[in-house]
């Protein structure tokens, strides 16, 4: 067998682009492009198609950071290889799972409510090759607009044929006068939007308690804290799990490390901080397959340990869906 050496690999490659002419450049520059595709993403979980949505992005300020000190968000972001701009930039995705004979999404994008970063969901849903009318079932996480807004448009439902599911708790929170009078001013309007949701879907909306299977293949996983009645739903088709988390823990570089850390917009910190605590346990123990709207897209992935706290396993690229 003849042996081929490094030396003549690269004086063959060398001698080649010696001899090369090189054409003249032409005089036009190509500008360069901007934004992404549309951006979805499909992985099978068992006999179920899962396609992840992404909505978008939002930047989150360290200062909304509580139970850690900024300067240690600094660092974390720094360790992480993101940009040092005194934010850390999150993506917005949903979920819709083809379960063959049912479309489910869970949570459907902010719509315009969460600025012009976000808002991409429908399109995302049109170019995965659906349209709102075919939708079944919403299962929703939490009522916060990144996670509700696209179910509206000028006040209208845009899904006119799903069901809506969410826990009861949550649903009496975002849709209480009272509740909404005595939130922090940053959360006002948030109301404003599960309010509309209330009013768009009625008779449609389908709220739970607890942990029931929710429609079939999907069981709500009480999540509370980020908000009060917070919910994860687990998919679970032909043998094998979905866990999807919602905001539970969200924010990759620095949740995982320091599981204490909580946002302004937790509702109660103090409940979603035993929360994740008990979450990242979990989830770490059974090896379970995760995903939640804004870890890196398309945010699927497993939880490891990691000394006392834990780390982020993102899942492989799935070429077959």
């Amino acid at each position: 067998m003849t042996q081929i050496t490094r030396r003549q690999v690269f004086g063959t490659a060398a001698a080649a682009a010696a001899a090369t002419v090189l054409p003249a450049a032409v005089s036009a520059k190509a500008p360069l492009a901007s934004g992404q595709v549309p951006g979805f993403y499909r992985r099978k979980v068992g006999d179920a198609q899962v396609t992840a949505l992404l909505d978008g992005y939002i930047d989150v300020a360290h200062g909304f950071w509580t139970g850690i000190e900024q300067a240690s968000v600094e660092d974390l972001a720094a360790a992480a290889g993101l940009p040092d701009n005194g934010s850390i930039r999150i993506g917005v995705t949903s979920y819709l799972i083809n379960q063959g004979n049912r479309l489910v999404l869970v949570d459907t994008g902010s719509a315009d409510l969460f600025g012009p970063t976000a808002g991409k969901f429908l399109s995302a849903l049109a170019a995965a090759g659906y349209t709102p009318d075919q939708v079944d079932d919403i299962l929703i996480t939490h009522m916060h607009p990144d996670h509700i807004g696209a179910l509206l448009e000028n006040g209208a439902a845009v899904f006119p044929n799903a069901q809506i599911h969410v826990s009861g708790l949550e649903f009496d929170y975002w849709t209480s006068a009272t509740e909404q009078s005595n939130a922090p001013d940053f959360a006002k309007s948030w109301f404003d939007a599960a309010i509309g949701v209330k009013t768009a879907y009625d008779d449609r909306i389908h709220v739970f308690s607890g942990a029931p299977d929710v429609i079939p293949g999907f069981t709500a996983v009480p999540l509370y804290g980020h908000t009060p009645g917070h919910s994860g739903y687990r998919l679970s088709s032909g043998g094998e799990d979905l866990l999807i988390w919602g905001d539970a823990c969200g924010v990759a570089s620095v949740q995982f490390a320091h599981p204490e850390a909580g946002l302004a917009f937790d509702v109660d910190g103090a409940t979603g901080k035993e929360t994740r605590a008990s979450l990242l346990d979990m989830a770490a123990g059974e090896g379970a397959l995760v995903a939640s709207a804004h870890l890196p897209f398309p945010t699927f992935g497993r939880v490891l340990r990691s000394g006392e706290a834990y780390a982020w396993q993102p899942d492989e690229y799935r070429f077959d869906i």
